[in-house]
């Protein structure tokens, strides 16, 4: 038997967590609108029946106002399957909106109650016997045997119910639905009673499934534009739930959920900032300075011990060619090897970013952030893209689905890739460590300050004129502060690993086979290391394109090379620079590569200014291929090649403006003279406006009749 269950409710009300209760997954969740982006499906099996699960984006009603919005409520429409109405009891009311609307849309849901021990906690009862009854809706509550309970309704509970409450004899539902032909009515697949209120809401997406002719449009214009219909209908809602709640409240105690002691402090306005910066350091710290290093430290002594030393021995026993030996130790081992120490650092991350999602943090922080962020033409809801693409910026793009503004959508999405994700953090580490030492976590935070200035700023040049944001107004759910659950902190943490070692397994080991073949033989298929002479396929290549990158100081072949390979993965900038300065896989892996880069003797190295170039070039210049798919699924093709274009632009230029000055040749005079002159007519233009602003003039005051100045 299989049965096919769509979850749907609220935003943060668990109906993810439930889904990965159920199916045993791990879907990402958290404390904000949109988490969720598009559906999810997946079985799980119950005694001898099968289940589909389908886990639907949050709403807040049948009216859409975003794209995941509109993803439940087609599914809505075109599929007739079991429902799981989630609903959270700490806002049942507020919840009941939409289960009104699932049963007015001729569904017969099941009602799952979340967070009932939260409620009673607090001297709230609910009679949910009472509730089932009057709704004529099974009621369950969500605990430990709720795999059990969803299975047992679901087998009882019938699909269509026909709803008839007391507020449909106070609407003009008659006269609306006389307008429409049975075929119209027929085709959604729902009552008429349904569509004619969806039509006395003016809800689009209905009347365009309707095709209604010219004259049904007039006709029930007549009827729509008597009333304002859409406040009528909401306050008729309300003032039924309100009879339900009153009948099916056993014990009361007044409480305003959403508000928080400890919100005093994170939400003062002269504390909440520095907060949040502490927050955020503290991260820093502990990521790539303190446990974070001392974990990756442990980690490469394992691979070298069990992975790197065997390996070779192995191949040195069986006298294997030279060109094969290269190949698994510099190529294989160095350059995967090399990655895969960085695991503990990446797992961190994401384990602090979970913590600040799942403990009721993250929302606090649109709230915060939205009247900043309003100034820059992006929404508060954006800080989450952003945090987010701290971790990945592939995942982070998806949460700029939730911003109901299309242009604020495409600014954030596009915004995305210039935060420093965790797949640079190789760069910074091996490269930052090189030259700046313990300092080298100062200079970590200060290249995530300067992604997201940068982001802010190219999203405020698009809000002028190109990417205009429309006036809006902010309403965000502040879930109750909760202690994170451990066990999905866990399985997000495993999943990241999990996708992080597969990546590592397949396009990054890939890329560090074809990387090492070619900068270990010629284009006649020669294998360097045994001739005299000759320039492998990776120098030609590197050094076609390196005349492009020396006026930003990036000139060596080897550097371009890197950066090109980095397009198809972040982390694959430090393989392939260690696969050219052929520096082996060791417990001290970060340290020896770090050594080759300040050593002139090898093919990569820098300077303590070129260093700092290829951080801020890393940092800026181009997503990775994943995120250039995701950005072309989300904003489209035009947005995308612009998001691409104008990154590595504003890459190049800031890189060549640092290097240009710092080098003090004659290209950075001028550039500092043109800089002056543009300061000079900057002042010349300012002092004009004030002086027209503030020029005496001779006028007659009305009071005494003077001349006056």
């Amino acid at each position: 038997m299989n049965n096919k269950i769509a979850l749907i409710g609220n935003p943060n009300v668990g109906k993810t967590t439930l889904y990965n209760n159920l199916t045993k997954s791990f879907e990402h969740t958290g404390n904000w609108h949109g988490v969720t982006v598009d559906k999810k499906e997946k079985a799980f099996k119950y005694e001898n029946n099968i289940y589909d699960i389908v886990d639907l984006p949050g709403l807040y009603s049948l009216t859409s106002f975003s794209f995941e919005e509109q993803v439940s409520i087609d599914y809505l429409l075109s599929n007739n399957t079991q429902i799981i109405n989630i609903c959270d009891a700490n806002l049942l009311a507020r919840n009941l909106y939409l289960t009104l609307q699932l049963l007015e849309m001729g569904k017969h849901p099941i009602l799952l109650i979340n967070f009932d021990r939260e409620v009673r906690s607090r001297g709230v009862v609910y009679d949910y016997d009472t509730l089932s009854k009057m709704l004529e809706c099974e009621v369950i509550v969500n605990d430990k045997n709720i795999k059990e309970k969803v299975a047992k309704k679901v087998i009882s509970n019938s699909l269509s119910f026909n709803y008839s409450p007391n507020y449909y004899t106070k609407l003009p539902i008659h006269e609306i639905s006389s307008v429409l032909t049975n075929e119209q009515i027929n085709c959604l697949k729902t009552p008429k009673e349904f569509i004619a209120i969806k039509l006395l809401e003016k809800d689009e997406n209905i009347k365009g499934r309707l095709y209604l002719t010219p004259e049904q449009e007039k006709k029930i214009n007549r009827i729509v534009n008597h009333k304002d219909y859409l406040s009528l209908i909401a306050s008729l809602r309300y003032s039924y739930i309100d009879e339900l709640i009153n009948k099916i409240t056993k014990k009361k105690k007044d409480f305003v959920y959403g508000k928080f002691k400890i919100d005093k402090i994170f939400l003062n306005k002269f504390l909440a900032i520095p907060i949040f910066f502490v927050i955020l350091f503290t991260i820093f710290y502990i990521t790539f300075s303190s446990v974070g290093a001392y974990l990756s430290e442990c980690l490469k002594f394992l691979i070298d011990k069990l992975i790197g030393e065997p390996v070779t021995q192995v191949l040195l026993k069986i006298n294997a060619p030279s060109w094969i030996i290269g190949l698994f130790v510099s190529g294989i081992i160095s350059g995967v090897g090399g990655l895969l120490s960085f695991i503990p650092q990446i797992v961190l991350l994401f384990l602090f970013l979970s913590l600040l999602e799942d403990s009721g943090y993250m929302s606090r922080l649109a709230f915060l952030f939205e009247d900043l962020f309003y100034k820059f033409g992006l929404s508060g809801k954006s800080i989450f893209t952003i945090l987010m693409s701290f971790g990945c910026t592939t995942s982070a793009v998806l949460t700029s689905r939730n911003i109901e503004d299309k242009n604020t959508k495409i600014k954030t999405a596009m915004i995305s890739p210039y935060m420093s994700c965790s797949a640079k953090l190789p760069i910074y580490a091996v490269i930052g460590g090189a030259f700046f030492g313990k300092g080298n976590i100062l200079i970590i935070i200060l290249l995530y300050i300067l992604g997201v200035i940068v982001g802010l700023l190219i999203s405020n040049i698009l809000s002028k004129k190109i990417l205009k944001s429309k006036e809006r107004s902010f309403i965000l759910e502040f879930p109750p502060y909760r202690v994170p659950s451990f066990k999905q902190i866990l399985r997000i943490i495993a999943q990241n690993i999990k996708s992080f070692v597969v990546k590592v397994s397949t396009i990054l080991l890939s890329f560090s086979v074809i990387v090492w073949i070619f900068q270990n033989f010629t284009f006649k298929f020669e294998y360097i290391p045994t001739m005299s002479s000759g320039r492998s396929m990776l120098e030609v290549i590197g050094e076609e394109l390196a005349i492009f990158f020396r006026p930003i100081g990036l000139g060596n072949w080897g550097i371009v090379v890197s950066l090109i390979v980095g397009i198809m993965a972040k982390e694959m900038v430090v393989g392939t620079m260690s696969i050219i300065n052929k520096v082996p896989n060791s417990t001290n892996f970060d340290a020896q590569l770090g050594l080759s880069f300040i050593t002139s003797g090898f093919v990569i190295s820098f300077t303590p200014l070129t260093a700092v170039i290829m951080l801020i070039f890393s940092l800026l210049y181009m997503p990775c291929i994943s995120t250039i798919a995701v950005l072309h699924k989300e904003i489209g093709l035009k947005w995308t090649v612009i998001t691409c274009l104008l990154q590595f632009f504003v890459a190049y230029t800031i890189c060549f403006f640092i290097y240009q000055i710092a080098i003090g040749g004659i290209l950075s005079k001028i550039l500092l003279s043109i800089l002056a002159l543009s300061f000079i007519i900057f002042i010349f233009i300012l002092s004009k406006k004030l002086s027209r602003k503030h020029s005496f003039c001779t006028f007659k005051c009305k009071d005494c009749n003077k001349n006056c100045h």
